[in-house]
């Protein structure tokens, strides 16, 4: 069946390189050939063209003959060798200008040429249009016509018509014995040729340079007297630019032999034939390979056939013969290969539906369970469970027991439900049920649920242990899609609570987009100038002055109002943006601070997010250096949740710090589990205790533990802060025991610094 499709195809290749289907692909490929073969003409050549300002400036057309006596005898006298009319002189006209061109022919003498051509009259009878008699007895005629009926490329003119020789044997009568027609060498850059516009020669502003000892063709090239041909390489050429492209050619003894087709004919049967034979040792790439290698090489040796012996070659049988059998090929292969996979979509089936290491139905394969749910009238909900420290199997005991402990899960599960369990992600997985099936409420379910999935897993010699949080959602409520979602939020939401179960609400939802349009205009809040700082009043307990100022930011959006840092922050350190926020804080409070005669400390607190993804110390060495403000009056603040001591490159950080002149002030101590190591690890110069156990006092735990710290921080040198400073009672018991700074709405809410009484004014 091979075989015979490539017979077939080879006929009908054939068959049309006969009809000349291949010859527009052809000709440009025979255009891309000349331009690789370019070469300068001869020089003894130079175009002067009736061009629409030599119209405009006649200002008629066809010229009275006295305007074509007076071009000749210009170009004769500026020392033009031989002049050629590409213009119909077969009709006459007024006698005395008629008289007058005549003339000027006479003083030519026998150096100048008027045009002949063959045409169709209008009884559709073949005429030959020679100049008039009076005019040829002064100038011989020479032949313009060109070959074809001009709907294709030209590529070649007649030699002689009735003994008419082409204007290009006129002009170099030492050619060879003449054939039927000259084949144009296109490679010649015909563009090199020298024009000039014939209103230049009549007006005498013509290089007399250009013309001398040429061989000149005056003829049309204004676009309106239509005397244009397509050809390779050049596009449109006028008329008589063929004419000097014959010319050229026999200048250069370049006349192309076109041997059509018949080679490439017959390299292409050759190629043809290999690829067949190749078909059992070699890949259909690698006969590909071998096409594309001899389809570069004809094309080679058609260029080098052209450059060096003037022969002409048709490659596109080639082509489109070799390229017809590699596709042939390449369909059986397909069709080979579509046998074999046809035996394999069982099992890609499955594998579509299911995921292979558990065996769990696949996130699409439940939508499309939920979807075909027949309504039973019996409630059913789809439930969510996340396996916590499954995940960590996978580094800790490698992934066959990862995958054997998740086919555990799946077989557990399918016991418990009779259905097939979904597998969301590595970790979670979904499945349905029906109230009534585990005791007629959710939570006897769950229990049963967690009981299962909870007990021990003995796989390959270990002990595994695995805990479970839930999310359900009732689909009566949504369709299969938003059931699932639904299920995947509440159980989002149940993580985030640390509750075993949390069923969807509508309000999650809810949660879910607002926050997505909080993060949205949180990513447009700085370009939109809508953060502001306010500032607090940090004082000194002993003189009651305000020694420094916490900087605190605060957001308005132009739609959702002021919006709660308590809201935003958070978002910010988990998308990332904080750093971009905590650069414009240092910026702009430190900005703000310069310009006061006030001369007190500001303090500003960063992210931990700030030391893992942004360059703090160049930030805040920038904006120190934008400001003009001391390193000495500012304050960075840390919490020590931020568990910043547990990396290197953090310690780094805060040490480059504090040697820049910035002072660590450690914020909400007291609320870790590292107080003392931090103390004793990092360069900490200020402790700010928590106000959890400021707004306590009077309590006699709180006071030891705010007690036992300042005499902590005394012995290391440290300046202690207390926040939360709310009451007259409260300053008093700190002032007495030692504490140095207090901060709280005793001293002052957040506020803006001329709510503070702060002189703006610089300070110069």
């Amino acid at each position: 069946m091979r075989l015979i499709s490539v017979l077939v195809l080879v006929g009908a290749v054939l068959a049309s390189a006969w009809l000349g289907a291949f010859e527009p692909p052809d000709q440009e490929l025979q255009g891309q050939r000349f331009a690789g073969t370019s070469r300068a003409p001869s020089g003894d050549m130079v175009f002067v063209e009736i061009d629409a300002t030599s119209l405009q400036a006649v200002g008629v057309w066809p010229w009275p003959r006295t305007v074509h006596a007076a071009l000749l005898d210009r170009l004769i006298e500026l020392g033009a060798l031989e002049v050629v009319f590409d213009i119909d002189f077969s009709a006459a006209s007024t006698p005395q200008a008629d008289g007058a061109f005549e003339a000027a022919l006479t003083r030519a003498g026998g150096y100048a040429y008027l045009a002949a051509f063959q045409q169709t009259g209008t009884k559709g009878e073949i005429v030959l249009s020679r100049p008039l008699p009076r005019f040829e007895a002064q100038a011989p005629a020479v032949l313009v016509n060109v070959d074809g009926d001009g709907t294709a490329l030209l590529e070649s003119v007649p030699s002689a018509i009735q003994s008419i020789p082409a204007l290009a044997y006129a002009l170099v009568p030492q050619a060879g014995p003449a054939a039927p027609s000259i084949t144009i060498d296109y490679g010649i850059d015909l563009s090199a040729v020298p024009s000039v516009s014939a209103i230049s020669v009549l007006e005498g502003t013509v290089d007399p340079a250009i013309l001398r000892d040429k061989q000149v063709v005056i003829g049309a090239s204004a676009i309106e007297l239509r005397d244009f041909f397509r050809v390779p390489r050049f596009g449109v050429l006028s008329g008589a630019v063929v004419q000097i492209a014959a010319t050229e050619t026999l200048k250069a003894d370049r006349a192309l032999s076109d041997l059509g087709f018949v080679p490439a004919a017959l390299a292409g049967l050759l190629i043809t034939a290999l690829v067949m034979l190749m078909r059992k040792r070699f890949t259909v790439p690698q006969r590909a390979l071998v096409v594309l290698i001899a389809s570069l090489g004809l094309e080679l040796a058609a260029w080098q056939a052209l450059s060096q012996a003037a022969i002409v070659i048709d490659t596109m049988v080639f082509h489109a013969m070799v390229s017809g059998t590699l596709a042939i090929c390449f369909l059986d292969e397909r069709a080979r290969r579509w046998r074999q996979s046809r035996r394999q979509q069982a099992q890609l089936a499955y594998l579509a539906r299911h995921d292979e290491p558990s065996g769990a139905l696949s996130r699409h394969a439940m939508l499309e369970a939920l979807a075909g749910t027949p309504d039973d009238g019996l409630n059913r909900t789809l439930i969510a469970v996340r396996l916590l420290r499954l995940d960590a199997l996978n580094a800790s005991l490698g992934n066959e027991v990862y995958d054997m402990v998740a086919r555990e899960v799946t077989a557990r599960l399918h016991e418990l439900t009779d259905t097939l369990p979904a597998r969301l992600d590595s970790d979670i997985f979904a499945f349905s049920v029906r109230h009534g099936r585990f005791g007629g409420t959710m939570i006897p379910s769950i229990a049963m649920v967690t009981s299962v999935l909870e007990a021990p897993y003995e796989i390959a010699g270990h002990t595994i242990m695995l805990e479970t949080v839930f999310g359900s959602a009732n689909q009566a409520d949504a369709d299969g899609e938003e059931l699932l979602q639904q299920a995947e939020i509440a159980l989002a939401v149940a993580q985030t609570a640390q509750a075993r179960l949390v069923r969807y609400e509508p309000e999650h939802g809810q949660k879910i987009r607002d926050r997505r349009l909080l993060d949205l205009a949180l990513r447009q809040a700085l370009k939109r100038d809508e953060f502001y700082l306010l500032y607090q009043p940090q004082i000194d307990l002993k003189s009651g002055e305000m020694v420094g100022l916490e900087a605190l930011l605060r957001w308005r959006h132009p739609e959702l109002g002021i919006v709660s840092p308590a809201d935003f922050i958070p978002l910010a350190e988990e998308t990332g943006l904080i750093v971009q926020i905590g650069e414009w804080i240092l910026h702009e409070a430190c900005r703000q601070v310069a310009q006061w005669r006030w001369q007190g400390r500001i303090s500003i607190n960063v992210s931990a997010v700030q030391f893992q993804q942004g360059n703090l110390v160049a930030a805040v060495h920038n904006a120190l250096v934008a400001s003009g403000l001391p390193p000495h009056r500012l304050d960075i603040e840390i919490t020590e949740s931020m568990n910043i001591a547990s990396d290197p490159a953090n310690l780094e950080i805060l040490h480059q710090l504090s040697d820049m002149g910035v002072r660590i002030a450690m914020d909400d101590f007291g609320t870790g589990y590292s107080s003392l190591s931090y103390l004793h690890s990092l360069p900490i110069h200020k402790i700010k205790i928590d106000q959890s156990f400021v707004r306590n006092l009077p309590n006699a735990q709180s006071e030891v533990i705010i007690e036992t710290t300042i005499i902590m921080a005394q012995r290391l040198g440290k300046t202690v802060i207390a926040e939360g400073v709310e009451t007259k009672q409260q300053r008093d018991y700190l002032a007495s025991v030692g504490c140095d700074v207090g901060q709280g709405y005793l001293f002052g809410r957040p506020s803006f610094a001329i709510e503070l009484a702060l002189d703006q004014t610089s300070a110069a």
